[in-house]
């Protein structure tokens, strides 16, 4: 994001205000535990949420003379919604409401969900190979470009919108029914890969997934379901997670 006038070259592919959620807030610095897939090992100190699951100019468009155009034009509202989700999960009132999420909520909870499953430095990377492998003539700005143009927030250009991959995936949550499960303390887990999807159930029109787990904060768990096969216990709510359910999810 942008700090005053001078834009900001190292950008977080988990963005920072998602990780703040499942951190230790320090009196200057937001502190995260993690630990390492591939070492399999746990990272021994807490982590600034400033250093992690960042690459330089990571996102950037950049023209014939590798200048950056709209240099940080990435999304600044879906943080927000995160932090009314939260702000509601403690108000007694709201733990009773059938309609806790606005249409706009839920559109913009969508879209930060598919750009945390394509937004990160290996697909981006993926893409460009693929480009230039099937296009030799293809220089890597250009590959790099188009490959940025298909993979991140709709809105960079609305010309290129429709055909990208990222509306596409957007599309597949279409028809789903918003579950909010509430944790009543800090053990809810993330990664650098929070998406997790179910496959979709046979004879699926839309192909949309059997069901969704989006971990929101350390106390609190998007679910999403086909909104057909929730009738019986209803969407747009929150509801209290059961310890087998936290288990499933740390799992």
């Amino acid at each position: 994001m942008p700090n005053g006038n001078k834009p900001t070259r190292e950008e977080h592919y988990l963005p920072k205000y998602y990780l703040k959620g499942f951190s230790e807030i320090g009196r200057r610095k937001a502190l995260i535990w993690g630990f390492d897939i591939k070492s399999m090992h746990q990272i021994p100190t807490q982590v600034d949420t400033e250093d992690i699951c960042r690459k330089t100019d990571l996102y950037e468009l950049k023209d014939k003379d590798s200048k950056f155009i709209s240099q940080n034009r990435i999304e600044k509202r879906v943080g927000t919604v995160i932090e009314t989700i939260i702000a509601k999960s403690e108000n007694e009132k709201c733990l009773e409401c059938w309609n806790v999420l606005s249409d706009e909520d839920k559109s913009l909870l969508v879209i930060l969900m598919t750009m945390l499953k394509y937004r990160d430095p290996d697909t981006i990377s993926f893409g460009i190979k693929v480009l230039q492998k099937e296009n030799s003539l293809m220089e890597e700005r250009e590959a790099r470009n188009f490959t940025l143009l298909n993979l991140l927030p709709l809105g960079i250009d609305s010309g290129w919108d429709e055909n990208t991959i990222i509306r596409t995936a957007v599309e597949q949550y279409s028809g789903m029914a918003f579950q909010i499960g509430v944790a009543s303390d800090d053990v809810i887990i993330t990664s650098d890969r929070p998406i997790i999807e179910w496959p979709p159930h046979e004879k699926e029109l839309y192909n949309r997934p059997g069901a969704v787990v989006f971990p929101l904060m350390s106390r609190l768990v998007l679910f999403m379901f086909p909104i057909e096969t929730c009738h019986s216990f209803g969407g747009n709510c929150f509801f209290k997670l059961t310890e087998e359910q936290i288990n499933d999810i740390q799992t």
